[in-house]
């Protein structure tokens, strides 16, 4: 019997491409909303297609497919919710594709999770915008301290993380 509604699963980081390419290779439907984002690197800027969730595929196995798909490297667990699988709604799912085919230019938005201490983020916005910093510190749900180096000095100061955007 085919589930009639989309499923979640975790995906292991910078692996939702490979995972969507091998679960349609399978005949498991799936949905992967990517965006177009200008990178950043050294010598060059390049357009490349991102993930709009980090870490999501949708799947809308049927039944016999279920197990399957947690069988593919790089899949981790189906997303839970009251004891089991997680689902989103066919109508979801076509807001997302309306929305990504309408060429608006779109990011999602970041939670003090995707941060981890250690990492070099960039500073989107306020006087540092453009200024590479580096996390030292979870202050609270909202804010990080961080350092960066001016003058042959390190200064440390507590910034909110929607103002940080990840360097890759």
């Amino acid at each position: 019997m085919k589930e009639n509604t989309w499923k979640v699963v975790y995906i292991a980081s910078r692996q939702e491409k490979k995972v969507a390419q091998k679960l349609a290779l399978l005949n498991i439907e799936c949905f992967l909303p990517l965006y177009k984002k200008l990178s950043q690197w050294s010598d060059r800027k390049k357009w490349v297609e991102v993930p709009l969730f980090n870490g999501y595929l949708f799947v809308r196995p049927i039944d016999s497919q279920r197990e399957k798909v947690l069988e593919q490297s790089g899949v981790v667990a189906y997303v839970r919710y009251n004891g089991e699988d997680a689902k989103v709604q066919d109508d979801e799912i076509e807001v997302i594709k309306t929305v990504l085919i309408s060429g608006y230019s779109l990011e999602t938005i970041n939670t003090p999770d995707d941060f981890e201490l250690g990492e070099s983020v960039m500073v989107n916005e306020g006087p540092l915008k453009g200024q590479k910093v580096d996390i030292i510190r979870r202050n609270n749900e909202e804010e990080f301290l961080v350092s960066f180096d001016t003058l042959g000095q390190s200064i440390k100061i507590s910034l909110p993380y929607h103002i940080f955007r990840k360097t890759n």
